[in-house]
């Protein structure tokens, strides 16, 4: 009978969190919990009715500030934290930043989180707090997180799924998630050291165990991985009653991985090398499966679904100031028909060495730049959009210029470009000019910058120079 009620009372918790929620929460984002358990893991829960709300400007950095409010309540039982009787907790404005400025003279079950810089508590939209009515049949939450508080005792949960990756067009997407049952998964904390196996639906649980930070490890085969970007994303530090979800998605090992070298003194801390699949003709700015370069020099592209690819460096994108090669296809040559395609199979694991034998040579665009008012500019952001990609203006720079309104930018000799240019003169404004056609070549390039109009946002368009 208490699971029984736990669950209705868990389902009537979800559905005053959504009558809860103001017209404009459709801006606010909220990653969802699945169990209740999961808000525990805030710093302070208590009960209490909102006596005073005052707008604020909380400090965003040394000089700036966004709007938000400070609520100030009268505390009826602390459950977590130990609050006093009164206590303030600092929220945002609402919308887009996640804040919740609730309603003055209601009751709420708050869960809070204290800021590391100056110590205040604060709450939002995505925190699970809980309007309290005295209908015990929404109250009853406040008993559910209660019994939930287990001094000692906490709670790790996860999923692990299997998806292949797929090409669609040139873009990676993934199968449906299959469940992967009798996985033996680890829990290890300084304490304890914890196994068990997922389910027939690929779900694991490590139910009440010893407070602490436990990382967790899934035994999965030789033939597949799973991300290890975010370590933090399989570690649980969990105490009284406190739960923590960790997951993992398994995909099959397939993966293109090597080392990348340059005949030219240069930086390469910024180079990313890309994999194409051979049968994507125009490659845009996002076709492909990228990666920039780790340990110095190193580069690993996962996951692949099985193929044949072309894997190099800018190789649907033009030279940059911080990737400033020309297109240069693996081995280490810059025609796509002198390239060596890569074959990996599913489960194979390709170790490559790349070589970037020249820079792209560099060209110089000399300009003056206008206003509205007709009066020289002083700063100008330019994007760079390489004609062989129309539509693509991922290259970008800030020039500042003379009293003239002159100044001067680098470009790459080889490649036809429109550059676009805009100047900001207030938020929600910018000055937007017509784009400038630089026909391909070595030498360099005299422009003019001429605003014509103004918007919100100066965009691009794909067939920008013939609609003006």
């Amino acid at each position: 009978m208490v699971g029984k009620q736990a669950s209705l009372s868990t389902t009537v918790v979800n559905l005053t969190v959504l009558l809860l929620l103001p017209t404009f929460s459709f801006a606010c984002s909220c990653v969802p919990s699945e169990r209740p358990c999961e808000y525990l893991r805030s710093d302070t829960v208590f009960v209490g009715k909102v006596v005073k709300t005052v707008p604020v400007k909380h400090p965003a950095d040394k000089n700036s500030w966004t709007p938000g409010y400070s609520m100030q309540f009268a505390v009826d039982e602390s459950l977590r934290g130990g609050v006093g009787k009164e206590v303030t907790v600092e929220t945002g404005s609402g919308g887009g930043d996640c804040g919740t400025p609730l309603e003055l003279g209601r009751k709420f079950l708050i869960f809070a989180y204290r800021n590391e810089k100056d110590g205040k508590l604060w709450t939002g939209m995505c925190s699970g707090n809980r309007p309290l009515t005295g209908d015990p049949r929404f109250d009853n939450v406040v008993n559910d997180y209660r019994r939930m508080i287990t001094p000692g005792k906490a709670n790790i949960f996860g999923r692990i799924g299997m998806i292949k990756p797929l090409w669609r067009e040139d873009q990676l997407d993934g199968s449906r998630s299959i469940p992967l049952a009798g996985i033996v998964v680890h829990a290890k904390s300084a304490t304890a050291d914890l196994t068990t196996e997922t389910r027939v639906d690929g779900t694991f649980d490590f139910a009440a165990i010893p407070n602490g930070k436990y990382t967790v490890v899934p035994r999965i085969s030789s033939g597949t991985d799973y991300s290890h970007e975010y370590p933090e994303n399989y570690e649980a530090d969990v105490q009284d009653g406190q739960c923590r979800n960790v997951s993992f998605l398994v995909q099959p090992n397939t993966r293109i991985r090597g080392h990348v070298s340059s005949k030219v003194a240069v930086d390469l801390s910024n180079v990313m090398v890309l994999a194409i699949p051979v049968e994507v003709k125009n490659p845009g700015e996002l076709s492909g499966k990228w990666s920039f370069l780790h340990d110095g020099d190193r580069f690993d592209l996962w996951p692949l679904p099985p193929g044949d690819y072309y894997v190099g460096v800018n190789i649907n994108s033009s030279p940059s100031a911080e990737r400033p090669f020309p297109p240069t296809y693996y081995p280490g040559v810059t025609s796509q028909h002198e390239a060596s395609i890569v074959h990996v199979n599913e489960g194979e694991v390709k170790e490559l060495e790349l070589a970037l034998p020249q820079l792209a040579t560099a060209r110089k665009v000399h300009f003056t730049a206008t206003g509205l008012d007709g009066k020289p500019l002083r700063k100008i952001y330019v994007q760079l959009e390489d004609l062989r990609h129309p539509g693509d203006a991922s290259s970008y720079v800030n020039v500042d210029l003379n009293a003239r309104g002159e100044g001067t930018m680098t470009i790459y000799a080889g490649y036809s470009y429109h550059l676009h240019g805009s100047h900001w003169v207030r938020y929600g404004e910018d000055w937007c000019t017509k784009p400038v056609v630089v026909p391909a070549g070595s030498e360099p390039f005299e422009a003019r910058f001429i605003v014509d109009h103004k918007e919100a946002d100066c965009r691009i368009e794909e067939i920008d120079a013939k609609s003006r």
